[in-house]
C-alpha cells in the first residue's frame, strides 16, 4: 500500500492553550472551522482532552469522500496531540504546539498509508501528502481567523 509522510507548519496568532482547546473543540464537533474539507463528530464517552477519546472524521477533497475513525493516542496539554486513524487510511497525525511571543508555532506531521483499494490505485496519479497539506493550510488559516476574532 502506498505510504505518505508530510509535515506542515504555521504560526497561529494566539497562545498554545487557545489553539489546543480550539482544536479539541473541532475534533469534538463543537465547531466547524475546517469545513468544507473536514467534518468531525465525537463518537465515544471520553472528551477529546483525554487519551482514548474517539471521533469520526469525514474528509472531502476533490470529489472524493473518506471516512476515518480516529482516536486520541497521546495528549499533553497545550504541547502535543497525537491522533491515530483507521479506515480508508492507516495514519497518525501529530500536532505540536510551541509558544513564541504570545503566538503558537503549530506543527502537524501526517504519516501513514492508504488502506482503500481505490486510493491505492489512484496513488500513482494523486499526491495524497500534497492534497492533505493544501487542505491543512486552508484549515489552519480558518483556525487563525477564528482565534483572532475571539
Amino acid at each position: 500500500m502506498p505510504k505518505f509522510d508530510v509535515t506542515d507548519k504555521v504560526v497561529i496568532d494566539a497562545p498554545p492553550m487557545a489553539v489546543y482547546k480550539t482544536l479539541l473543540d473541532e475534533f469534538a464537533g463543537l465547531t466547524y472551522l475546517f469545513m468544507p474539507y473536514y467534518e468531525f463528530k465525537l463518537t465515544g464517552d471520553k472528551p477529546t482532552n483525554l487519551e482514548g477519546a474517539t471521533f469520526d472524521i469525514t474528509v472531502h477533497n476533490k470529489g472524493m469522500t473518506s471516512r476515518l475513525p480516529a482516536k486520541i493516542s497521546k495528549i499533553s496539554e497545550a504541547k502535543l496531540i497525537e491522533v491515530e486513524y483507521t479506515g480508508d487510511l492507516i495514519a497518525t497525525e501529530e500536532y505540536r504546539f510551541e509558544p513564541t511571543d504570545g503566538k503558537t508555532n503549530l506543527q502537524l506531521r501526517f504519516s501513514g498509508r492508504t488502506n482503500k483499494l481505490l486510493f491505492s490505485l489512484l496513488s500513482p496519479f494523486v499526491d495524497f501528502g500534497k492534497g492533505h497539506s493544501e487542505m491543512v493550510e486552508k484549515s489552519f488559516a480558518a483556525l487563525n481567523n477564528y482565534l483572532n476574532k475571539k
